[in-house]
Formats: C-alpha cells, structure tokens, sequence
C-alpha cells in the first residue's frame, strides 16, 4: 500500500481536539482529497510556512506545517499560506510536461558503500494538479471561517 496523506474538510462544529478521531467516517465530512507521500515530501519545506496546530496533544499546541505522523488541524489563520503555497505548486506543475517527472529522496543499495542515486518520482501532471487545486478550494473555504481543515498523516 503506498503511503498517502488524506486532508479532510468539515464544518467547524464541535470540539476539534477530538473530532478528527475516525475522521475518514465522520458524516460531517464535506470533502477530502488523497495526496501521495512523495508529493508531500517534495514539497514539505513550504508546508512548514502554514500556521497550523495539532489536535492529537493536550491544549491543542499551535505551530506550523503538517505532523507527519499523525493529525495536523488547519483553520481560517492558515487559509492564506495554504491558498498561496498550494497554488504557487500549481502554477510552477502547469508548467511541466505532462508526465511529471521529480527527483525524489536518494538512497543507497545496502553493502555497496559509494553507490546510490535518487528515487525517480513519476505521476499525471493533471492528478497532482486537481490535487493541489482541491486544497486549494479548501483554503477559500477556511478563508470564510466556519470550517476546518484536518490532515491525517502517513
């Protein structure tokens, strides 16, 4: 099973330090998209500029970007970076052939000491884009308030 990162967005209602719990089957849920863990590692270092906090710690902590591992809570003070940063990947991926070819992590091949190269990361430039605009959507949401916006880790 490939490792994937799913966002979720449902109205603000409730108490979100333990609404994100069996979030994937929470009816409240209005829309959620599916993005692969190499996309994500891609673009992780602009992912650190969301204001963000995490529901799963006591007091609900504020920071900024995702928790890798676990749930990661998005509301209206994260709407703008994420609209901007989402779709700054956007219009830098239109940009790309349409068999999206990234350099991924490097690795090396075990008992061999000066070998190794860089994963080879290959999608549907139009998948990784409805992706992006998605999230996008997501964040003109959160702009309105009312809503959040959990993404559930790897």
């Amino acid at each position: 099973m490939a490792l994937v990162h799913e966002f979720y967005l449902i109205p603000a209602v409730g108490d979100a330090e333990h609404l994100w719990m069996n979030i994937a089957n929470n009816p409240k849920v209005m829309d959620s998209v599916v993005i692969h863990d190499d996309i994500i590692l891609y673009i992780n270092d602009t992912l650190k500029w969301i204001p963000s906090s995490n529901p799963a710690l006591p007091g609900m902590p504020t920071g900024a970007g995702i928790n890798y591992y676990g749930v990661t809570l998005f509301d209206q003070h994260s709407a703008a970076a994420l609209h901007r940063i989402f779709s700054a990947w956007r219009d830098l991926f239109l940009n790309s052939p349409q068999v999206l070819e990234l350099t991924g992590e490097f690795y090396t091949i075990e008992g061999e000491e000066q070998s190794g190269q860089y994963e080879r990361l290959i999608y549907e430039r139009h998948e990784v884009i409805e992706q992006f605009a998605k999230m996008i959507s997501f964040a003109d949401r959160l702009f309105e308030g009312g809503f959040y916006l959990f993404h559930c880790g790897i």
